[in-house]
């Protein structure tokens, strides 16, 4: 690999951007199957490929909830804390490609993150 994100640092728009070359080089390689033009660029609005992402956060989760069964009952203690953490990351990775097969670039997501804990903080403080 060419670039790696230790070199770009570790900011969420760094992050963001690493995985959109990552989503790059997928779609140059036709690694979905022609879904759209690679030469188009990213982030762009997809609804197919944001529906493939979305049905993956799915599977995504289930793989969290698998790695950590304590929530089942009381008798089950599986909980694998690394394991977690990966799928965790996972979730998190699939969620940024659902950002950018919705038309959203990293300044959008941050923006609207930022957004939504003023809200909740707003929430939390008048209750």
């Amino acid at each position: 690999m060419s670039y790696s994100l230790c070199e770009m640092g570790n900011t969420f728009n760094a992050i963001f951007d690493y995985q959109m070359k990552n989503q790059s080089i997928m779609l140059s390689k036709g690694m979905y199957d022609n879904f759209i033009d690679f030469d188009v660029g990213l982030p762009i609005d997809s609804p197919r490929l944001s529906s493939y992402h979305v049905q993956q956060l799915i599977s995504e989760i289930g793989e969290v909830l698998d790695a950590d069964k304590r929530w089942k009952n009381f008798r089950n203690d599986k909980y694998d804390k690394e394991n977690k953490a990966e799928e965790l990351a996972d979730c998190f990775i699939v969620l940024m490609n659902i950002c950018m097969y919705s038309g959203l670039g990293a300044k959008d997501v941050e923006k609207a993150i930022t957004k939504k804990l003023n809200i909740v903080t707003d929430r939390i403080i008048d209750s």
